[in-house]
């Protein structure tokens, strides 16, 4: 078989042409360092692309909601740990209470001004906030409509039996002294969405990953317990037990009392107050853990954040260093066809003369 000069021109330009586009798409690698330039360069790849890109937004998103339901945990750890120094405190001074046979009547009422001052430090505890959210209140409470409304309030009822909120209990006790038949109370008043008409509310639980929710803010029956409920002006409050302790304590101290005296169910001051911190013990305990298991799934995320961007990057990414080396081949091939196409010419027009 004969083969023409004309012949091996066209197969050469053909072959520049080949080489020139793979060069084209080998510069437009090197420029933007990625494999896939458009979705029509490789269908199917670009469309696997797309789903890791998607999924790895997906995890971001689960990741921030993780982080931030275990930051607003850690402060609500941090919070119950506080609460309950403050109750170790109280009963340091229920135990100096218990021998109030020794004490006098001074004395009885120091100790009963220490247990109020520790109490007024667990109230602010109570309604602290974080990232403008209370911590320590349900999740619904966002933003109420009163900048001065607190979820957890004191109040008073005077011996004719009328409700009066106050801002301490400090303010209460110094109140209730004044009116022997009267006692003060901290409540808790739960709020909505509806209640708060708050347009920027945000959602109660946030998804931590498919079909998996997770609530933003404990609930305040988790690591409180309340003694019952009382009405006001049309509103229901529940009452913390914590605090109806802290109020019968003080009130026996004023009255002359001893803390080591069982009540008609045989416990003393002691045991409600050791009963008291055990809660707390648990209810930090519970949270701890929680904290702990969404740290654990959070470095799950990461590892397969890391694997699905390994596999995008497989895909879509152009390696440089192994791009330029087969730039550098292509353009060699380039150079050298030039130079046969152009031996090849005259010969062609020699055969067309």
């Amino acid at each position: 078989m004969r083969i023409t000069t004309a012949y091996q021109y066209e197969r050469s330009v053909q072959t520049l042409q080949t080489v020139l586009g793979k060069l084209t798409q080998l510069q437009d690698q090197l420029s933007t360092l990625k494999q896939i330039q458009k979705p029509s360069d490789a269908p199917l790849d670009s469309a696997l692309v797309m789903n890791w890109k998607a999924y790895n937004a997906q995890v971001e998103r689960w990741q921030n909601n993780i982080k931030e339901v275990e930051n607003r945990y850690s402060y609500t750890e941090q919070n119950l740990t506080h609460i309950k120094d403050l109750m170790l405190n109280v009963r340091d001074l229920v135990i100096r209470g218990g021998g109030s046979d020794a004490l006098g009547p001074e004395e009885k009422m120091a100790v009963s001004r220490q247990l109020i001052q520790q109490a007024d430090e667990m109230l602010s505890s109570l309604n602290a906030k974080y990232a403008g959210r209370f911590v320590l209140a349900n999740a619904q409470v966002t933003k109420p409509e009163d900048p001065a409304w607190k979820p957890f309030k004191v109040l008073i009822q005077d011996s004719g039996g009328n409700f009066t909120f106050v801002d301490t209990i400090t303010q209460a006790e110094d109140m209730v002294q004044k009116d022997p038949g009267s006692k003060w109370m901290v409540v808790f008043e739960p709020k909505t969405f509806d209640e708060l008409n708050d347009p920027s509310r945000r959602a109660v639980s946030v998804e931590i990953g498919n079909n998996s929710t997770i609530p933003q803010v404990l609930a305040v029956e988790d690591y409180f317990k309340f003694s019952g409920t009382v009405d006001v002006n049309g509103a229901s409050y529940h009452r913390m037990d914590m605090f109806d302790k802290l109020f019968t304590f003080s009130e026996t101290l004023r009255n002359g009392g001893s803390l080591a005296s069982p009540d008609n169910t045989g416990k003393t001051a002691l045991d409600y107050t050791d009963e008291i911190l055990d809660g707390l013990t648990d209810s930090i305990a519970s949270i701890g853990a929680r904290v702990q298991r969404l740290g654990s799934l959070d470095d799950f995320y990461k590892n397969v954040s890391t694997n699905v961007e390994a596999l995008r990057s497989s895909y879509e990414d152009a390696d440089l260093a192994r791009t330029y080396v087969e730039y550098t081949k292509f353009h060699t091939s380039y150079q050298s066809l030039l130079k046969v196409i152009a031996s090849i010419t005259p010969m062609c027009l020699v055969d067309y003369l």
